[in-house]
């Protein structure tokens, strides 16, 4: 049996506090990752404000994802021993200062301060993220209770980015908007306070089976191999996400003549596809059982549709192609829970085989807009960044086709964590 689904053999279905605690979390989640991704939607308003170059702007955007890359896998393996209610209200807490002073900052380093000390104090709460879903949900729903999340981020994605644009001129500044933003994660709080009570958690003896013997970090990355294949897809995937909401607002903007009140909502249809499609993540898990042709083919449709929208100047083919784009993230929720299929793997080890994709996939969303801005500022061409790297996320389609289709069980030689 696998021990990761041990932990709730006893919980037929997910009760309504425990929806409530995961969907809560995962809209934390969501809300910080506004921070970023509608910071494309705010980079022309910014970079008037501050003077920042291309490759500042792709920097600003890489720090939130270089960071996630860096403290992903140790925060994983050091605060796993923690109790995730708790660890995840610290890590709420520690972060509200720091968005409100992105609208503080007044040149490029101080932004940069802000949201590089606002993504580490949010990752401290990376092992929350699984030990939520094993202390509050039953096992047979994991799958649903990750599509219905990805859904309602979707949603809160969709409406951000469409409004940014048109927030910042009501408001008449981006700083306010982010100002905003900080009283919306107070008021989570708020609602974490009163809605997270761990005496109402209906996995009993979860903090016992964290406790039991395992591998040692190291340890179980090399048990489970194939985490890596699963990180270099996820890898190039997000790179494609983060060089699209960062700058193709911008691209349609300068080269194409679409207006940001256009291209926001127009860049919104990564998410509005999302919003009703997420929810067939569970179908999608029990009927595409191989798990190398969901990799495979999300990988395929990432480098295809990423580099037609790069070329298209068309608003009605570009709503279709952005909205195909969104669509390959059906699959991120199944592939989110791939660590828990692998044979005889414990609880805290997918917290630390997690950490170690989320590690890869972290430098991902780093590398998309370094690497667009970096060949922008050689070139003096926006699309030329877009599409080069573009063309390079193929390499994402060679590690899903490795991906094994059996596996076999690894060595038990676990230590002590």
């Amino acid at each position: 049996m696998n021990n990761a689904a041990a932990c709730d053999d006893q919980l037929s279905r997910t009760p309504p506090r425990g929806w409530a605690v995961i969907l809560l979390s995962r809209f934390r989640r969501s809300s910080i990752v506004v921070n970023s991704f509608a910071f494309g939607i705010f980079l022309p308003f910014i970079t008037d404000d501050l003077g920042l170059s291309p490759l500042q702007a792709g920097l600003l955007q890489a720090v939130w994802w270089v960071a996630t890359a860096v403290f992903t896998l140790p925060f994983g393996a050091f605060f796993s021993r923690f109790r995730p209610v708790p660890l995840t209200l610290v890590s709420m807490t520690l972060v509200v200062p720091f968005v409100f002073l992105q609208g503080l900052a007044v040149n490029f380093i101080t932004l940069f301060a802000a949201r590089l000390l606002l993504v580490v104090s949010n990752l401290i709460s990376i092992p929350a993220r699984t030990m939520l879903l094993q202390q509050w949900a039953a096992r047979r729903d994991y799958a649903t209770v990750n599509a219905v999340g990805l859904s309602q981020h979707s949603l809160l994605l969709a409406i951000s980015i469409s409004l940014s644009a048109v927030l910042i001129g009501v408001v008449g500044s981006w700083r306010t908007a982010y100002f905003i933003q900080g009283g919306l994660m107070v008021a989570q709080l708020v609602a974490w306070l009163v809605v997270a009570r761990e005496s109402h958690a209906p996995v009993s003896g979860f903090q016992l089976r964290l406790r039991a013997p395992q591998r040692s970090p190291m340890g179980s990355i090399r048990a489970y191999p194939q985490a890596w294949l699963i990180g270099v897809t996820m890898f190039f995937l997000a790179a494609t996400w983060t060089a699209m909401v960062t700058f193709l607002p911008t691209l349609l903007l300068e080269d194409k003549g679409i207006a940001l009140t256009l291209g926001g909502p127009l860049l919104a249809f990564l998410y509005y596809s999302l919003v009703p499609f997420a929810l067939s993540a569970g179908w999608i898990s029990r009927r595409v059982p191989n798990r190398k042709l969901l990799l495979t083919a999300a990988a395929v449709c990432n480098v295809a549709l990423g580099a037609a929208i790069t070329v298209t100047p068309y608003p009605l083919v570009l709503m279709a192609l952005i909205t195909g784009l969104g669509l390959v993230w059906v699959a991120s929720p199944v592939i989110e829970l791939l660590p828990f299929e692998f044979p005889g793997i414990r609880p805290r080890e997918v917290v630390v085989v997690s950490a170690l994709i989320n590690t890869v996939t972290g430098l991902g969303f780093a590398a998309g807009p370094v690497v667009v801005g970096a060949v922008a500022e050689l070139t003096g061409s926006l699309q030329t960044g877009l599409l080069v790297l573009t063309l390079l996320t193929g390499v994402g389609v060679i590690s899903a086709a490795l991906y094994p289709s059996r596996f076999r069980e690894p060595e038990a030689a676990p230590a002590a964590l």
